[in-house]
């Protein structure tokens, strides 16, 4: 049984497995339309997360990992709690890097489909931005899933130009820097009172 990472499962890799192969799978994109509530936000104020919109012309650039012989169900348990937060599985065709054969059997992979309570859909990239700065939750900041995910992909999947994630990833460290340059609010207010 083999899994396909595109998200956290690419560079949070908290399971066993006994081999891991680089490729892709083809007639989606990546997206952060899926939120979470579970583990980069919390109810009310949820976070931005990936998940794959379907896309006829689209490539996705992941890791498929094979689960350990004999553990299978063990370990597809575990990461069926991990993506609970609305993600359900599908199956798809996994195109590794290099080609090899035989070629993994048809890889499982988690996606959060327009119809779960968690999927917030498509935003302009400002709006994306502003609520992946603004979110934290159980699992930590929503800014180091973005983080984590481009620099994987940056140095994992080169082939990937995925521009949705790394114009996001741009528009939030510019948020981030410029949270940081800022003065603190009670400092501000003090020089504006002080100069009148």
């Amino acid at each position: 049984m083999w899994v396909f990472g595109y998200g956290s499962l690419i560079w949070k890799v908290d399971f066993p497995y006994e081999e891991k192969r680089i490729g892709y799978i083809q007639g989606f994109s990546r997206r952060f339309w899926q939120g979470s509530t579970d583990h980069r936000g919390v109810p009310g104020r949820p976070g931005r997360v990936v998940t794959l919109v379907e896309n006829p012309e689209g490539r996705v650039w992941g890791v498929a990992y094979k689960l350990p012989t004999g553990r299978e169900q063990e370990v597809k348990s575990y990461l069926d709690h991990r993506e609970k937060g609305g993600y359900r599985v599908i199956t798809a065709t996994f195109h590794p890097r290099p080609p090899s054969t035989p070629l993994p059997d048809r890889t499982l992979l988690y996606i959060g489909s327009q119809d779960n309570p968690d999927y917030l859909g498509p935003a302009p990239l400002e709006e994306i931005a502003n609520q992946i700065v603004g979110a934290t939750g159980p699992s930590g900041e929503n800014t180091e899933y973005l983080f984590q995910l481009a620099d994987a992909v940056r140095t994992f999947l080169p082939e990937d130009a995925d521009t949705h994630l790394f114009s996001l990833e741009t528009l939030v460290k510019e948020r981030v820097q410029a949270g940081r340059g800022q003065p603190p609010l009670q400092a501000h207010c003090h020089q504006i009172v002080n100069s009148t």
